[in-house]
């Protein structure tokens, strides 16, 4: 968990007090000029200011459907699983209540986020475009349908067709039959393996079953599944893709820059629904229905999502294996055809009918349109690319017991694996020549890791599928509408106030352009105070701050005294490897902005004399201002290598914003004191 604030440690250090020169020698335009344009070789907009802030404000209404609503807040982006979210305004309210909070962004973005947070730090939130002038929760926060007062079919009215063997059970049948007891699959490239993973029969009797009719004008059939247009669809899909893509990061997050991650700690290991209880739901004893809000997988059309349920009571006393080996006897009901498409949308509802708790006959009816109250519900992916001697083809589960058999097929699905599992893999029909292979993820999934997570927020549970390799659980995300019991939100950590940095150069008229020779951070804590650190320190010339007002261990004091630097060793949080020192940092009572405070701070050379304030409109990029944690270049390294988007966005302030979100990992110093 991040702390609420950056981890700036205040260090109020004895340092001599530099006494301000009353005349201050300015830099050199011409010289500078020249220098920038050899460093940089670009010429510079003439209307760039060198501050990556924009300025708003908005009217929030505190009426989100949470109880106990304490405060509101301006988001960078959705807090939910996400270290990224940063909160740009904060105020204490109360539920009702209306509060305008101004705030300072990133001019990156396009959408901010507003958010209510109860007693408990349950947090919902509503994405706004910057620009608007007010938001309210009400349209959105709607929560789910407890009751459901919309006609479903008659009892009789949804027929089953004949079912077919899963994957696991052809798998298990091919087994029992073999002269060794194994079952041949094929790898990636076609080459034989031999596994004896479902040689003890346990998956022999597992069938799937679809629906073949309905009988009901509502609701219809497609692809074995009960589904109608989604009615009365006021759901606000942009917070939807807000939540998703912050929470599920796959193809570059909400900003498409930081690129696809690892989600299995997140979804599994970090993930309270997962540890408490394998990622079922319980049934509320209304109809239980589901909708595809996104498919982000190139190869969602050979999926297909199936769900069972049963009661509690018949599993009561056994072991965790005898009632895994229970629940692969259960039959498995399609629910939802899989598709590809990376838009976000709810179109079509699913509903998920009673059977029976025993296995149905060819053109069985369904017995009613609810699974009795208190039931577990768990879902399951069957994959299909080829048949059951292909590597890709499986059947996948939220429940990861399910899972250990195919999680072994090496290929596909043992890429998944964490490196530390390790297996012998059978070349020929009677095991006698071997291979021996180990997964291929770092954190990687376990033997018995689901492939289902479940998640709640906005008082509405979302289940994320991994249907393949990559760990990143966004292949398939389904919104369960109604029917079960609400999941209770976790904590949410509070995010931490968002950050900017102010990065100087300390010779313009030579400067190498690295940007780190004085790096400050500011943060608002409340509208009247900011935080504001001395961060790093790449200059060799003895260089003052001057004008950091009310920041007593600051102000008209010399960095390298500051930060207890010697002239042998003057570079501080600069070079990997190098000296590392505490940032040094003081609360200011000011009415200004951030911006404002900052763009007040200018630096004194005492070699050369000369003063560095934030450049004029159109001048050199000796001074610039920072959204967030900025990870500066390191020591030496000039800003147009550490981030090439620099020079796009120096030659026209219109062009990537966003540039400081896509350093080279390798020129870049790491921030420390997130």
């Amino acid at each position: 968990m991040k702390c609420k604030y950056l981890l700036l440690l205040s260090a109020f250090a004895v340092v001599s007090c530099v006494k301000p020169k009353i005349d201050f020698t300015q830099v050199n335009d011409e010289m500078v000029t020249s220098n920038a344009e050899t460093a940089l070789g670009v010429t510079i907009d003439p209307n760039q200011t060198w501050s990556g802030i924009m300025h708003g404000s908005i009217t929030v209404t505190a009426d989100a459907d949470l109880d106990d609503i304490v405060k509101v807040q301006i988001l960078t982006e959705s807090p939910f699983g996400n270290e990224n979210a940063t909160v740009l305004n904060s105020y204490e309210c109360r539920n009702g209540d209306k509060v305008n909070l101004s705030y300072e962004a990133p001019e990156d973005l396009t959408e901010l986020v507003a958010a209510c947070v109860n007693s408990k730090g349950v947090y919902y939130i509503k994405v706004f475009e910057v620009g608007d002038q007010s938001i309210s929760f009400k349209a959105s926060s709607q929560a789910r349908t407890r009751a459901d007062e919309t006609h479903y079919p008659g009892e009789g009215a949804i027929i089953l067709g004949s079912p077919v063997q899963s994957f696991n059970s052809q798998r298990a049948e091919a087994s029992l039959n073999s002269e060794y007891g194994n079952v041949m699959v094929k790898d990636d490239g076609g080459k034989a393996r031999y596994y004896d993973v479902w040689a003890d029969g346990s998956w022999k009797n597992d069938l799937l079953w679809s629906v073949q009719s309905v009988t009901d004008e509502d609701w219809k059939v497609e692809n074995g599944c009960v589904y109608r247009p989604v009615k009365n669809n006021d759901v606000d899909l942009a917070t939807v893709k807000s939540i998703c893509n912050t929470y599920l990061q796959k193809t570059g997050g909400t900003h498409q820059t930081y690129g696809k991650r690892n989600n299995w700690e997140t979804i599994a290991q970090g993930n309270a629904y997962f540890n408490m209880n394998n990622n079922y739901v319980v049934s509320d004893g209304n109809p239980i229905t589901i909708i595809p809000i996104q498919m982000n997988s190139s190869e969602g059309g050979s999926n297909s999502i199936y769900y069972y349920y049963y009661n509690p009571a018949a599993t009561a006393g056994m072991s965790s294996e005898a009632e895994a080996n229970y629940i692969k006897s259960l039959p498995k009901y399609k629910a939802v055809k899989g598709f590809s498409s990376s838009a976000f949308n709810r179109n079509k509802e699913y509903l998920l009918p009673y059977f029976g708790d025993h296995s149905p006959g060819a053109g069985a009816a369904a017995i009613s349109n609810v699974i009795p109250k208190g039931y577990k519900i768990g879902f399951l992916n069957r994959k299909q690319i080829g048949d059951y001697t292909n590597c890709k083809s499986g059947c996948t589960y939220g429940d990861g017991r399910l899972n250990v058999e195919v999680n072994h097929l090496f290929g596909h699905f043992y890429s998944a694996m964490d490196k530390s599992m390790k297996q012998t893999i059978a070349l020929s029909a009677d095991g006698k020549s071997t291979q021996d292979k180990e997964g291929l993820t770092e954190n990687g999934m376990k033997w018995n890791s689901p492939r289902i997570g479940v998640f709640s927020a906005n008082n509405r549970t979302y289940m994320c599928f991994e249907d393949g390799a990559d760990c990143n659980f966004c292949d398939m995300i389904i919104e369960i509408n109604h029917g079960t019991e609400i999941i209770e939100e976790t904590v949410t950590p509070e995010p931490e106030a968002a950050a900017y940095t102010m990065c100087f150069e300390d010779r313009p008229e030579a400067a190498d352009y690295d940007m780190n020779d004085v790096v400050l951070s500011a943060i608002r804590i409340n509208s009247n105070t900011i935080q504001i650190a001395l961060v790093a320190c790449g200059a060799e010339d003895k260089v003052v701050l001057h004008n950091v007002t009310g920041a007593t261990n600051l102000d008209n004091q010399e960095i390298h005294g500051i930060l207890h630097l010697t002239e042998d060793d003057p570079f501080a949080n600069t070079e990997i490897g190098g000296q590392v020192r505490s940032a040094v940092s003081n609360f200011v009572s000011t009415s200004l902005t951030i911006e404002e405070y900052l763009r007040n701070i200018y630096i004194e050379n005492l070699k050369t004399g000369k003063v560095i304030r934030m450049p004029e409109k159109g001048k050199s990029p000796y001074a610039i201002i920072v959204p967030l944690n900025f990870n500066y270049p390191k020591e030496g390294t000039n800003i147009k290598k550490a981030y090439p988007g620099f020079l796009n966005w120096a030659q026209d302030m219109n062009s990537r914003k966003d540039w400081y979100r896509a350093g080279e990992g390798s020129l870049i110093f790491p921030a420390l004191f997130r």
